[in-house]
C-alpha cells in the first residue's frame, strides 16, 4: 500500500490533486483557530474547559465535528454541521415532496438544482445556529470572568458573531466542492476527517496524563491501543466487505457479431451507506441535545422533568444511547432506499440480457436484490451500532472520557473516509495499469 501511495506521487494528474486537498487542509486549520473579534480566547478555552455532565458531552461532540474550532471560538466554529443538517432535511423531504423525487431522478442536471437548495438551507440553518451560539456565549461566564473583552458591545458581538460563523460555514462548504471537483475524496466527509485527526494527539496526551494521575488505570495504556486497532481493522473489514451476486449474460447475435455470453458479478457493499449514517444519526441528535440543555439552565431551570431529560440526553445517558442505536440503523436502511433501487437495476439486467442464474428475471430478481441487499443492512446496521456504543461501554469501565475521541465514531468517520479516498486514488492509478493499493474485490462474505 505504502509503495503504491509512493506511485501515485509520480502520476502528475493524482499528485495535483493530492496536493490541493492538502492544501485545503492548511487552509482549514489556520482558520479553526481564528477567533471571533470580541472574546477573550483564554476565558472561552477556560470556560470549555471547565465543563461537565451533559454540556461536556454535547460540546465534546460538536469539538469532534468542528476540529475543536468549537472549543476555540474561531471562524470555523460550526464547521459544516449546518451543512450536513440540510443535507439530512433535504434527503428526508426527496420521499415526501414529489418534486424533489423527479429532480433526484433527472441526474446531474437535477441533482445540481438540489445541491442549490441544499446551500440555500445551510446559510439559513447556519444562521440560527449562529445566532444562538452567540447568545449562549455573550451570556456564559467561566470561573474567572466574562468570556467577552470589557470594551465589546453586545450587539456589535452578535452581528459579527452571526456574520462570522455563517460565512465561515460557507466557506468550509465551498472547500468541501472543490475538494471533490480538484481534490481526492468527498469534499465535506474529508473536511471533517481532517478535523478528527487534528484532535487526536491532544486526545492522546489527556488519556495519558489521565492514567499518570491514577495509576490504578495503567493497564488502559496497553488496552487502548489494541482496541484502537481492532476497531480500525473492523471497520475496514465492513467497509471493503461485499457480497458479490453472480450475473450472466445470454448470447446475441447482432449484425453477424455475437455479444454477451460471460459471467460478472455485482458487488452488495456490507456497509453501503459508510460513515453517513453514523454522521447523520449523531448531528440530529445533536441539534435537540442543545435546546435541552439550554432550557434546562435558562427559565426552565427548576423543572425536574426536564433536568432528568437533559441527564438521560446527554452523551451516554439511557435515552441517548437508544435513540442513537435507532436512528444510526434507520439511517442505514433509509440511505440505501436513495441510492439503491432492486426494481430499477432488475429492470436493466433483463434490458440487457442478464439475469442471476436460477433466479427469473423481472420481479423475481428484484425480490431477491431486496432480500440480500436487506441481510447486508441488518449486518452493517449492527455493526455500526457496536462500533457506535464502544466508547461509551469503555468509560463506564475505565472512567477514561478521551476514548470518546479514539474510538467508535470518530474512528469510523476517519477510516470510512480514508478507506473511500484510497479507493479514488486507486481508481486514478488503476486508469494508468499501475499496481492497485488495496486488494482487488477486498474481503467478501459468502451466500
Amino acid at each position: 500500500m505504502f509503495e503504491g501511495i509512493l506511485q501515485s506521487f509520480t502520476i502528475p494528474e493524482v499528485r495535483k490533486r493530492i496536493l490541493f486537498t492538502l492544501g485545503v487542509f492548511a487552509v482549514y486549520r489556520l482558520g479553526a483557530w481564528i477567533p471571533v473579534p470580541g472574546i477573550d480566547p483564554d476565558q472561552v478555552t477556560r470556560f470549555f474547559n471547565d465543563q461537565t455532565g451533559a454540556a461536556a458531552g454535547i460540546f465534546g461532540f460538536i469539538n469532534l465535528f468542528t476540529g475543536n474550532a468549537f472549543r476555540n471560538f474561531s471562524l470555523f466554529a460550526l464547521g459544516v454541521i449546518p451543512y450536513i443538517n440540510a443535507s439530512i432535511i433535504m434527503s428526508l423531504l426527496q420521499n415526501v415532496v414529489p418534486y424533489l423525487k423527479e429532480l433526484n431522478k433527472e441526474g446531474d442536471e437535477g441533482r445540481k438544482i438540489l445541491q442549490k437548495y441544499i446551500r440555500y438551507g445551510t446559510v439559513g440553518l447556519a444562521f440560527f445556529q449562529a445566532a444562538g451560539v452567540a447568545i449562549f456565549i455573550s451570556s456564559s461566564v467561566s470561573a474567572s470572568g466574562p468570556l467577552l473583552l470589557p470594551d465589546t458591545s453586545p450587539v456589535l458581538f452578535y452581528l459579527t458573531t452571526i456574520i462570522c460563523l455563517t460565512s465561515g460555514t460557507m466557506f468550509l462548504m465551498w472547500l468541501g466542492e472543490r475538494i471533490t471537483e480538484n481534490g481526492i475524496g468527498r469534499g465535506v466527509s474529508m473536511i471533517i476527517m481532517a478535523g478528527i485527526i487534528a484532535s487526536y494527539p491532544a486526545t492522546f496526551g489527556q488519556a495519558f496524563i489521565y492514567i499518570q494521575g491514577d495509576t490504578s488505570k495503567a493497564i488502559w495504556l496497553l488496552i487502548i491501543p489494541i482496541m484502537f486497532l481492532v476497531v480500525v481493522a473492523g471497520v475496514v473489514m465492513i467497509q471493503l466487505g461485499a457480497r458479490r451476486v453472480e450475473i450472466q449474460y445470454a448470447k446475441r447475435i447482432v449484425r453477424g457479431k455475437v455479444y454477451g455470453g460471460q459471467n460478472t458479478y455485482i458487488p452488495f457493499a456490507v456497509n453501503q451507506g459508510g460513515v453517513i449514517p453514523i454522521i447523520f444519526a449523531a448531528a440530529i441528535l445533536t441539534f435537540f441535545q442543545i435546546p435541552i440543555q439550554l432550557l434546562s439552565k435558562g427559565a426552565m431551570a427548576n423543572s425536574d422533568f426536564l433536568q432528568l431529560l437533559n441527564l438521560d440526553m446527554s452523551r451516554g445517558g439511557v435515552i441517548y444511547l437508544v435513540l442513537y442505536s435507532l436512528m444510526i440503523i434507520f439511517f442505514t436502511y433509509f440511505y440505501s432506499t436513495i441510492v439503491f433501487n432492486p426494481q430499477d437495476l432488475a429492470d436493466n439486467l433483463r434490458r440487457w440480457g442478464g439475469y442471476i442464474p436460477g433466479i427469473r428475471p423481472g420481479k423475481p430478481t428484484s425480490d431477491y436484490l431486496e432480500r440480500i441487499q436487506s441481510r447486508l443492512l441488518t449486518i452493517g446496521g449492527v455493526f455500526l451500532v457496536l462500533i457506535a456504543l464502544l466508547p461509551y461501554v469503555v468509560q463506564g469501565m475505565s472512567g477514561l472520557q478521551a476514548f470518546y475521541a479514539l474510538g467508535g465514531t470518530s474512528v469510523l468517520i476517519a477510516v470510512g473516509v480514508g478507506v473511500d479516498t484510497m479507493k479514488q486514488i486507486e481508481a486514478h492509478m488503476v486508469e494508468r495499469h499501475y499496481e492497485s493499493l488495496i486488494r482487488k474485490g477486498g474481503p467478501a462474505l459468502g451466500r
